[in-house]
């Protein structure tokens, strides 16, 4: 009967309404046929143990949770029909007669709009992020809570769930991931569930456990004609869908930075926390984000089991990810660090927090679009103003400043490590920042990155096109540079920018002590 109702759903004219061409794509667990219009979900009779599907009955509650659950995220979602046999043997969709199959049906949407494809295409944008961040919050803040949900979310499931990831990767220890890297994630993983379990259980009494999205990464989302649309919601085991609301987020921001958007992710992860305001969460979003890495290259890594031809790209994509996991991991326990790349416009400030957020792993602010948010205009393109007007005013200029102070001690206070990167031509500005992290007992460092006035200029000229949250014109560098106060008593490093990317960087681990 299986291949039977697999050959009918292959076939344009089964459907109720006209179809040309049906494609069809097929998981481990589905098969999912493609018409143009609508999209039809028929789930596998398998059970792998944590997802069972074997019976009829089971498919048919399964195919109704994941409408019901999905309908809170999604209008994608229509329904679920019955396939029937009719008095002469014959398959039908939807209409009476004996019932062998079920099928999710939902509107299909273009595949190109997935986020994953455009993230490899690089049109995924900060307007987009902003939306997806607000739209993440809300559901978050929706999202049910019980004693049973809280139980499956617990300390001890995560426990138990970092438990069955190491003896689910004995296997693959000298392959995709190193003997030393399996030894140092299962070190800080181990110690950090020990010292944290206080820190756990509050989360668990403030309601922060809650019935998530479970799988919420870039390919369970479409962005369509300016919409969010969030799908494929986890409805098959509570053990994977119930969780903090910062393990969620992780998933997402760590997908971000697997693409090598991680200027996406910690502008996902600021908008979250601007939207929710639960900046506790910052003591587990590493943590957790090393838990979806580490769970994404023992899945993929899965494959070679299944000789695959291409067994080189399988295990590289595993092993990075198992990187991006031990990245994670190197910073659990490191001293929170503020980090302020300052200078005039133009001088590579942008350029360097950015690249050392690649290895520090420290949240990257940017003022450019803070200052965009903080106006409410549009993120993705320019806003050009003369010197001291509109965007960027005094009185706009003292709120970015203020508001990153306050970032500073809201990111600090949760051992969030955090680059800040902005022009900071005043002292005050400079002393008032420096004074909020050292009272955090931060390590705080000022970077300030010069540039010759040639360089500059090129660098304004290109960034018209290349930039478009950068708004600085020559004419303001200039009338900037007549009015950046000197630093007096500040300690500070000084970083030539415009030479060789290694030697930049090597200046700046030797800033911070890194090396």
């Amino acid at each position: 009967m299986q291949q039977r109702i697999l050959e009918a759903f292959s076939n344009p004219g089964f459907y109720l309404h006209d179809v040309e061409k049906v494609r069809l794509a097929e998981t481990h667990t589905a098969w999912v046929f493609l018409t143009g219009k609508r999209a039809y979900k028929i789930k596998k009779p398998v059970n792998f143990g944590f997802l069972d599907f074997s019976t009829l009955e089971k498919r048919k509650t399964f195919c109704e949770r994941e409408v019901e659950l999905n309908r809170e995220l999604s209008d994608l979602y229509l329904g679920v029909e019955p396939i029937t046999l009719d008095e002469k043997g014959n398959l039908k969709l939807g209409e009476n007669g004996k019932v062998v199959e079920y099928a999710v049906v939902m509107k299909e949407l273009p595949q190109e709009t997935m986020m994953s494809y455009l993230l490899v295409e690089d049109k995924v944008g900060y307007v987009i992020i902003d939306k997806l961040a607000r739209e993440t919050a809300k559901f978050h803040e929706k999202a049910r809570t019980s004693d049973e949900i809280t139980s499956q979310g617990s300390l001890d499931s995560v426990r138990f769930n970092w438990e069955e990831n190491f003896a689910q990767t004995e296997d693959v220890r000298g392959v995709t991931i190193s003997h030393e890297d399996f030894r140092f994630i299962t070190g800080r993983i181990e110690r950090f569930l020990t010292e944290n379990e206080p820190a756990f259980r509050k989360r668990e009494k403030d309601g922060k456990i809650k019935y998530c999205h479970g799988d919420l990464h870039s390919g369970n989302i479409f962005v369509h004609e300016g919409k969010i649309h969030i799908f494929d919601r986890i409805e098959f085991n509570l053990r994977f869908a119930c969780s903090d609301t910062a393990a969620d987020l992780a998933f997402l921001t760590m997908d971000l930075d697997f693409h090598g958007k991680r200027n996406l992710s910690d502008f996902l992860l600021d908008r979250y926390l601007d939207e929710t305001g639960d900046y506790e969460l910052l003591r587990f979003h590493d943590f957790f984000r090393c838990y979806r890495a580490y769970v994404r290259g023992k899945v993929i890594g899965f494959q070679l089991g299944q000789n695959p031809v291409n067994q080189a790209e399988i295990k590289n994509r595993a092993s990075a990810y198992f990187d991006l996991a031990k990245l994670y991991a190197s910073t659990l326990f490191a001293k929170p660090q503020l980090i302020v790349f300052y200078g005039l416009p133009g001088t590579g400030k942008s350029l360097m927090a950015s690249r050392t957020r690649n290895w520090t792993n420290a949240v990257h602010i940017r003022s450019d679009i803070l200052r965009r948010v903080l106006a409410g205009v549009s993120l993705d393109e320019h806003h050009y103003a003369s010197f001291g007007k509109d965007l960027y005013s005094p009185e706009m200029s003292s709120r970015v400043y203020g508001t990153l102070k306050d970032k500073a001690r809201s990111y600090l206070a949760q051992n969030q490590s955090l680059i800040i990167d902005a022009t900071y031509s005043k002292q005050k500005e400079r002393a008032e920042l420096k004074e909020a992290g050292e009272k955090l007992e931060a390590e705080v460092h000022f970077i300030r990155c010069e540039a010759s006035d040639e360089q500059v200029r090129t660098w304004i000229k290109q960034r018209k096109e290349s930039d478009k949250q950068s708004d600085a014109t020559w004419e303001i560098y200039l009338a900037m540079k007549e009015r950046f106060e000197p630093e007096g008593k500040l300690p500070h490093h000084v970083l030539r920018t415009g030479r060789d990317p290694a030697e930049m960087d090597a200046d700046v681990r030797r800033f911070l002590s890194r090396e």
